[in-house]
């Protein structure tokens, strides 16, 4: 026995015809159009009026807003890889301080002078010194400066700190200028002189076998005029001279070099003055260049080693400046 299974059948949508199809287009514009009307009406009272002048509309332009909002999320999370780690990015570079508007570039140093022969200053004159026997303080620079040699005077460059250093220090009442430099020995106890006596522009157109030539006519020099204290006027001097009067020892075995009182002094055969006991002698000190092209030492600095040259020149007179411990050298 077989049964038939009824056929489903489903509603189906009425179809509109084309003049209902028409009018419920027309409603539709009706209703855009009155929804447009409701809209220009709402917002026609923060239009611009002549008279009564502006009202802002309360819609804010968001555009710039999210502009930032973005940028900040940027700036603040950057973007990282897939594996977790933070990826480098423009944001993550960091900020140097030339990158700073309100750093200024820092100035180029400018590049010391090679070796110069001695025909490049051979056109300049020499430089007499300025020192007498039995002097309190016989100053040595490193080798007549350009300015020095035109003007025949020791320190003679508007920038050498050497004259203020001196009256700042108490060594002179009063700031001597370089053309009365001939006057100091009798008029302070104190002279000049220099290790090389090739004038040039700056000390680093001099070479090291030079200052080292120049050490030996010191000495004799020295031991002639017989100061109390000879102080070299630059670091590098008193370097060199160490090295010399320290050559025969082991370099392990020789004092580092520092400002101020040196670890030797000359020891004199005839008395100070014709006075002084037989044995009287000579202590060394050194002092960096006064020029105002040394970096390292301000003029406050500088001051401060002249004091205590002073001092130490006081201690010297009084007796109580102890040099036992000082290396004897012969000249």
């Amino acid at each position: 026995m077989s049964h038939s299974t009824p056929a489903l059948s489903f509603p189906q949508e009425a179809a509109l015809g084309d003049d209902e199809e028409q009018s419920m287009e027309i409603m539709s514009l009706d209703s855009a159009a009155e929804s447009h009307t409701r809209f220009q009406n709402s917002i026609s009272r923060y239009s611009f009026n002549g008279l009564s002048g502006t009202k802002q509309s309360p819609v804010q332009d968001t555009s710039s807003a999210t502009s930032s909002v973005k940028t900040n999320l940027l700036l603040k999370s950057p973007p990282t890889s897939h594996l977790g780690k933070r990826s480098r990015t423009q944001y993550e570079l960091p900020l140097t301080e030339d990158a700073s508007p309100s750093k200024k570039p820092a100035k180029k140093k400018k590049a010391a002078r090679g070796y110069s022969s001695p025909e490049v200053y051979a056109h300049l004159n020499h430089l007499n010194d300025c020192i007498s026997e039995s002097l309190d303080i016989i100053f040595c620079g490193i080798n007549p400066g350009r300015r020095s040699a035109e003007i025949g005077h020791h320190f003679g460059h508007p920038s050498n700190h050497f004259w203020k250093c001196l009256h700042l220090s108490g060594l002179t009442p009063e700031r001597v200028p370089p053309t009365e430099d001939f006057t100091l020995p009798e008029r302070y106890q104190l002279g000049l002189t220099n290790i090389v006596e090739r004038p040039t522009a700056e000390a680093s157109e001099l070479k090291n076998s030079e200052y080292k030539d120049g050490i030996a006519p010191f000495f004799s020099k020295m031991a002639r005029y017989s100061p109390r204290i000879a102080c070299f006027i630059g670091l590098q001097t008193g370097r060199i001279v160490l090295d010399y009067v320290m050559r025969s020892r082991p370099k392990a075995e020789r004092p580092t070099f520092s400002p101020g009182l040196q670890p030797y002094k000359l020891v004199h055969s005839k008395p100070r003055n014709g006075t002084a006991e037989a044995g009287s002698e000579t202590v060394f000190y050194s002092i960096p260049s006064t020029s105002g092209k040394t970096q390292g030492y301000q003029i406050p600095d500088k001051v401060k080693l002249f004091t205590q040259l002073g001092v130490d020149l006081k201690m010297l007179k009084d007796g109580n400046l102890v040099t036992a411990n000082l290396v004897e050298i012969m000249p």
